[in-house]
């Protein structure tokens, strides 16, 4: 069997090394003939605007353009050489190239975090094509069908039915998967499958390679024979869908209705258990809160949007208009973080307990928020489709709160990482929770679905930037940038100049040479009163929380110039929010701000004792240097209470005497680079 399977991944091997220089040829000829969008609704969707292709978006420079190139250049070896050599290991072991030994290696749903990490280069090669490049993600390709069983089936912790898992090898622990396929809910099938057939659909797109194509067909058909009937047993098996998202997909790579409908079964087949753990108390049709797992739910809401928009079913939307507003308007974290919660509670059973859970309603912590990276990204994602499906620029607005705050999760050299990411640090006093750790882990985890969704993310941001709809052209994200993508008929391109986050002044000019006939839309922020805009020299009015409309024949040279009047702002929380009452937090466009102990300028103040002014004032201060290059914010209107709370006593008298100093300020994302410290987000107000 050894031989069988070895000679088998020579023809695939030969069979790609064939598509290579296809592949490669095709791709330097995508100027005339661009791939499909990352999110491709179909031409008749039920949407109002759809994605721009891939490739058609360049980073040049900039926060995002730094970024992406971090990405290939740091994040893809790191994790490699971290985790997803292992993960390439446990697929050779099952298509019989290497022995087996103590079996596969990493969590449950390790073959899903591989595609993610596979995926984020592939995502990489559709602006930056190579021969190296290609050839490294199609032996990754040859890889993963090798390892795919006759009849579709591919989870290789299943196939091979026993291996290790843990941290390191001083913690690993053996196990044993002998149980029948889709009948455990923690063997994450449907989740590893479902990475899978997303990653084929834009492999396919990218490179026109069908070779992982067919591998999702083929394991798409495996899940439609298998979930012929979602019955109850099946759904609770089903545990994080993102198959949903997959199948929708391949349906508009390949046309074939069956996936559709097998989507929809996934749908419409939870919520028949009592148990919200995996959003599977109440039908998705009748549901009106975001309950359970946060990453579970955030990944059925992607999936159940992107079916919307291919089905139209009324019945699906409201459901997700309404747990959109429960997630962003009671119970997400103030930087986009979901699943606040670390044990919640389970509102259909007294005895059981929900992990990461979205919580109650303005049940929001700030020691204790759990907020694992996987949740805020396809919460982001989630906004991302039902702007897609309205156009309504407060999604973008959520989203890209998201993608700024949520970079918590990573290190500055995009080397390290974090699962959590709460709202307030007590350095080493700090209660650990599963998965926290005082510093950022490379290999300390073995759970490493947040770095690889974080280097997927990474290297396709370039495709949330940009929206069309016939004659109209939306600029959804800010970034140094250039674009070529046809709008109302004709290939248009543009470039986009712009030192966002750090100051809100955007200069667009386009480029072609030929006149074109279009809209060009602008996103301005809800906190972005009093934007100004301006196309050669005339004045466009703004309204915050709009897109703002230049209509016109473009000429080669017009010269669109924005100025959102970036400036610093506190903010505060609903009062609902119990333990964010009378407590502020600091934030500068889509950024929010955060204050670590590294940095006070009295080292004998403690941070509990921290106020800061109700009217203070704001000094912004770029520093290159400093944290791979920042804005940083320093309030001279601090004020500390001389005498500290006696630790020891829960309650006390005590008179509020306080001195006025200063405290430096830098954003979230950046915090827990320079070694331990303490953290915090929000402070009290003094009035």
């Amino acid at each position: 069997m050894l031989n069988k399977i070895s000679n088998r991944q020579r023809t695939l091997q030969l069979g790609v090394s064939i598509a290579l220089f296809c592949s490669l040829g095709q791709h330097f000829s995508l100027q005339a003939q661009q791939p499909a969008p990352y999110i491709a609704a179909s031409a008749d969707a039920h949407v109002r605007v759809h994605t721009v292709p891939m490739g058609s978006v360049q980073w040049t420079d900039g926060f995002w353009g730094d970024r992406f190139q971090l990405a290939m250049e740091n994040v893809v070896p790191a994790e490699y050489k971290y985790f997803m050599k292992a993960s390439e290991d446990n697929f050779r072991k099952v298509a019989g190239v290497m022995k087996p030994g103590d079996g596969t290696f990493g969590t449950n749903w390790q073959d899903g975090d591989y595609y993610k990490w596979v995926e984020a280069q592939v995502a990489y090669y559709a602006v930056h094509p190579s021969a190296d490049l290609l050839k490294r993600i199609n032996d990754c390709a040859t890889l993963i069908a090798s390892a795919q069983d006759k009849d579709g089936y591919i989870t290789t912790h299943v196939q091979l039915g026993y291996g290790m898992q843990g941290p390191n090898q001083e913690k690993v622990h053996k196990v044993v998967h002998d149980k029948p396929h889709f009948t455990v809910r923690n063997y994450h099938e449907t989740y590893n499958m479902g990475h899978l057939l997303t990653l084929a659909c834009t492999h396919y797109r990218v490179t026109k390679s069908r070779i992982l194509l067919d591998v999702a067909i083929k394991a798409a058909d495996c899940l439609d024979r298998a979930f012929a009937k979602v019955t109850p047993k099946l759904a609770e098996a089903d545990f994080n869908p993102t198959q949903i998202m997959g199948l929708v997909e391949l349906y508009r790579c390949t046309g074939n209705k069956k996936y559709l409908n097998l989507a929809n079964r996934f749908v419409t087949g939870r919520g028949h258990i009592k148990s919200a753990f995996s959003q599977n108390a109440t039908p998705f049709r009748k549901e009106t809160h975001a309950v359970g797992h946060a990453v579970t739910g955030t990944v059925l809401y992607n999936g159940a949007a992107d079916l919307y928009a291919e089905t139209g079913d009324s019945t699906l939307l409201t459901p997700l208009k309404e747990i959109w507003n429960d997630i962003y308007m009671r119970k997400a974290s103030v930087t986009g973080g979901l699943g606040n919660v670390h044990d919640g509670i389970d509102p259909t059973r007294a005895d059981a307990t929900v992990h990461e859970a979205f919580g109650l309603p303005y049940s929001l912590k700030n020691a204790s928020a759990y907020n694992e990276t996987c949740a805020a990204l396809y919460g982001a994602y989630f906004s991302w489709r039902m702007f897609m499906i309205t156009g309504d620029s407060k999604y973008v607005d959520q989203m890209e709160v998201g993608f700024y705050n949520d970079l918590s999760g990573m290190s500055i050299d995009g080397k390290s990482y974090f699962y959590t990411n709460p709202i307030r640090w007590n350095g080493q006093d700090q209660t650990l929770r599963s998965l926290d750790h005082h510093k950022r882990w490379t290999t300390e985890v073995s759970c490493v679905c947040c770095p690889t969704s974080m280097v997927r993310f990474l290297t396709e941001t370039n495709n949330y930037a940009y929206a069309v709809r016939n004659k109209d052209l939306f600029v959804t994200l800010y970034g140094s940038n250039k674009i070529t993508t046809k709008v109302n008929g004709q290939m248009i391109s543009l470039t986009q100049q712009t030192n966002y986050p750090w100051d809100g002044q955007v200069n667009i000019t386009y480029d072609t040479t030929t006149s074109a006939t279009f809209a060009l839309k602008l996103r301005i922020p809800q906190w972005a009163k009093g934007a100004t805009l301006m196309i050669n020299g005339q004045a466009i009015k703004t309204q915050a929380g709009s897109f703002a409309t230049i209509n016109r024949t473009w000429k080669q040279g017009d010269k669109v110039q924005l100025d959102l009047q970036m400036k610093p702002r506190l903010i505060q929380a609903n009062n609902r929010v119990e333990e964010l009452v009378n407590q502020v937090a600091v934030a500068n466009g889509p950024l929010i701000y955060c204050a670590e102990s590294v940095d006070y300028f009295k080292p004998f103040i403690e941070f509990e004792d921290i106020m800061i002014s109700a009217h203070p004032r704001f000094k912004v201060i770029h520093k290159s240097q400093l944290l791979g290059g920042i804005n940083v914010i320093t309030i001279p209107t601090i004020f500390y209470r001389t005498e500290s709370f006696d630790s020891k006593k829960l309650y006390d008298t005590q008179a509020m005497e306080t001195r006025q100093t200063q405290m430096t300020f830098i954003p979230y994302f950046a915090w827990n680079n320079r070694g331990s410290s303490k953290m915090s987000v929000f402070f009290p107000i003094k009035w």
